[in-house]
């Protein structure tokens, strides 16, 4: 069981399983909702990731729900819907804890990130992508 809070201390939530998979994600809405080029995701079942404290505001970038804690702003997690997730915000695991294998939605990116991580142009085949990478 880990437990995150956000930066004020006034929203935490409670994780109870193993990540699916954590990444960095390159895509445009989360570069417009974290104001950086990429941002550390790290994606758990939909029923492991609960609210246990505060009570974070709800909003819509697209289709896809957000909880954000009402106070401070910080972005907690995110509502996959299509596939029951949700991708906790990287930042706020301890350390240690994320272990991304991959960058996601690298056509989106704003610059090149040279690391050994593999770069896929949109999601992996397993994530419903085509397994495409980009050359940095």
């Amino acid at each position: 069981m880990t437990k995150v809070q956000c930066r004020c201390g006034a929203t935490e939530i409670e994780i109870g399983a193993e990540p699916i998979v954590q990444f960095y994600c390159h895509c445009d809405d989360c570069q417009a909702v974290h104001g950086g080029a990429y941002a550390p995701e790290s994606v758990y079942p939909a029923d492991a990731v609960k609210v246990v404290r505060g009570d974070p505001t709800n909003w819509k970038l697209k289709r896809n729900p957000r909880v954000t804690c009402r106070e401070c702003g910080t972005r907690m997690f995110i509502d996959v819907l299509a596939r029951s997730l949700r991708g906790v915000n990287g930042f706020l695991l301890p350390p240690g804890q994320f272990q991304p294998a991959f960058h996601a939605q690298c056509q989106f990116a704003v610059r090149p990130v040279v690391d050994h991580l593999p770069h896929y142009k949109g999601m992996p085949k397993r994530f419903g992508g085509s397994d495409e990478t980009v050359g940095w």
